[in-house]
């Protein structure tokens, strides 16, 4: 096995049309670990992983992702990488973050902390809806959440039915 095996299975992870082949692509990569390391190909793989967190159409091939980090070795590394995109300038960059902690999986007190932080005063539209669905799909049932998902859903707009499949998702609740 040589590196070209897995510089293969990162280029089918990101030009694959059928989600299937991308989830056999990260499961492979999973399987080359040994190469990785020793071909020096760890930043690569790591980069074409992180890209995949939040830009992939396929909840599958995402939640592949998640676990390929974990058994790779490098949530901690991605978890910080994460985390400081949440503070980032571009919007983009910011909503990328939000994204990845969901498939991640990533829950804690500071962590939520942030994330209302985000809901309530970011300035973008797109990140405080990403963050809706992010505590959607964490299932953060905390009060706080609650409470800015209720304030959310009273309004008008994207972010208003946004706040309310959240708030439904959450609590059964339908404002």
């Amino acid at each position: 096995i040589n590196a070209e095996y897995g510089r293969a299975c990162l280029e089918q992870l990101s030009v694959a049309r059928k989600w299937e082949n991308r989830k056999t692509a990260v499961n492979l990569v999973v399987n080359l670990k040994g190469a990785i390391d020793k071909f020096g190909m760890s930043q690569f793989v790591f980069e074409g992983l992180e890209n995949k967190l939040h830009d992939e159409c396929s909840r599958e091939v995402r939640k592949s992702v998640a676990k390929a980090i974990s058994e790779l070795g490098l949530y901690q590394k991605m978890l910080s990488v994460v985390i400081r995109k949440l503070d980032d300038i571009n919007e983009d960059v910011r909503a990328q973050g939000v994204m990845s902690i969901s498939v991640l999986g990533i829950k804690g007190k500071s962590l939520l902390n942030q994330l209302l932080d985000i809901l309530e005063l970011d300035s973008s539209i797109f990140v405080r809806i990403q963050v809706m669905r992010a505590v959607k799909e964490l299932r953060m049932r905390d009060r706080r959440v609650v409470r800015l998902l209720r304030e959310r859903a009273r309004g008008t707009g994207p972010m208003c039915l946004e706040a309310q499949y959240a708030l439904y998702s959450l609590t059964g609740e339908t404002e």
